[in-house]
């Protein structure tokens, strides 16, 4: 029967396949891995976006806006829930300091989605360090926003200078009714300006997730909405783009997984809570063939580091997690690799899409005085 279903699996799409046709004769080294954070409320800038203001000021206000709300919590624990399965061979039924390095953007919604994730991959034991408490807190790293090379959006001010080019993406042609459409009952000009499209998409999302309806007009189109904000990303994370937002990220993949080839001790789950232009700009810079749209709640994306068996050859598998609640992942394929990517290959296809911290912060021409605006992270 799994036969059957792993052949279904692969003819519907060419980068899904069943888990066994990518790792099986492997033995996991290391994950590296970043995740968006899980349900949130509307950012205080975007709320006129709303359709129905009202209704998402009264449902935001017991939270307060950009922050996550107990849908996202309970998505948290699901991710948590999600990694424990995954890489339950890395790690011990207890924290262990050793094992695991967790690292959360200085976010208010990043902190808490890794603090409930966390919360499921080490569930209280029935020896636990209270009788009364059924919760064990698991520590993370942070450092202030603008020192953060995961907040590139705010604190890389080359980032805003190459956002966005001349020329729209090919593939929006097929959408011109639909964004006539969309232009009218919005009221704001998708078509000459993709960031309304991203930004529209991304409070309709945080809308449904309190349960207030959409105007139904937008509802029907909703599938096409979301299809043209996976376009909007693409158009807005092209790779210097990328380089900025997470080129630092895959140069500590590489300086981790150097580490464990070499074989020194080392944290082998790496774990990065944090946003969605972080999870698809990592996606750009490891050149993967195909990005998933705009990354949805607690989405996840990561890089395995694994070690062929037979032969003893060390490959790159990239995994993407869609949303934990349907916790199904994706092989994504690398640009002219594959989904199992010779250790070495990765690194000469990804050689320009990495930076250190340093030059990072030189070609980011970041300073130590200026100013940074956090609202839309906070």
């Amino acid at each position: 029967m799994l036969k059957y279903i792993c052949v279904l699996l692969i003819s519907l799409s060419a980068v899904c396949y069943c888990q066994d046709s990518v790792t099986d004769g492997t033995e996991l080294l290391l994950t590296f891995l970043v995740h968006r954070h899980g349900d949130r409320t509307p950012i205080e800038s975007t709320m006129f976006l709303s359709n129905d203001v009202e209704a998402l000021e009264a449902a935001t206000a017991r939270y307060g806006y950009g922050q996550l709300t107990d849908n996202g919590r309970r998505r948290a624990y699901q991710l948590g829930q999600f990694l424990r399965r995954r890489y339950d061979g890395l790690l011990s039924p207890a924290y262990n300091k050793s094992e695991i390095y967790i690292r959360s953007t200085d976010s208010t919604r990043a902190k808490m989605t890794v603090l409930s994730a966390m919360a499921a991959v080490y569930p209280a034991l029935e020896d636990n360090w209270s009788a009364d408490v059924n919760w064990t807190p698991i520590p993370y790293t942070t450092v202030p926003a603008k020192y953060d090379f995961n907040q590139g959006g705010i604190n890389c001010p080359a980032v805003s200078d190459v956002m966005f080019s001349d020329s729209y993406p090919a593939e929006l042609a097929q959408y011109t009714d639909v964004l006539e459409e969309w232009t009218e009952i919005s009221g704001y000009n998708v078509s000459a300006q993709l960031l309304y499209a991203v930004e529209l998409y991304d409070v309709y999302v945080s809308q449904k997730s309190l349960g207030i309806p959409l105007d139904p007009r937008i509802e029907a189109i909703f599938p096409q909405i979301e299809e043209i904000a996976g376009l909007g990303w693409e158009y807005m994370y092209s790779n210097e783009t990328n380089i900025f937002e997470a080129g630092v990220l895959l140069y500590q993949f590489f300086t981790v997984a150097d580490q464990i080839i070499a074989g020194e001790d080392v944290q082998r789950v790496q774990v990065y809570s944090a946003h969605d232009a972080n999870v698809f700009s990592f996606e750009g810079v490891t050149r993967v063939v195909k990005r998933q749209g705009a990354p949805k709640y607690a989405s996840m994306y990561a890089l395995e580091l694994r070690q062929v068996i037979e032969t003893g050859e060390y490959i790159v598998v990239p995994v993407y997690l869609n949303t934990p609640s349907e916790d199904v992942i994706t092989y994504l394929d690398i640009t002219g690799c594959g989904s199992r990517c010779e250790y070495e290959s990765f690194r000469t296809i990804t050689a320009d899409y990495r930076l250190d911290e340093d030059t990072w912060r030189t070609k980011c021409g970041f300073s130590e005085d200026m100013a940074i605006d956090t609202s839309s992270v906070d």
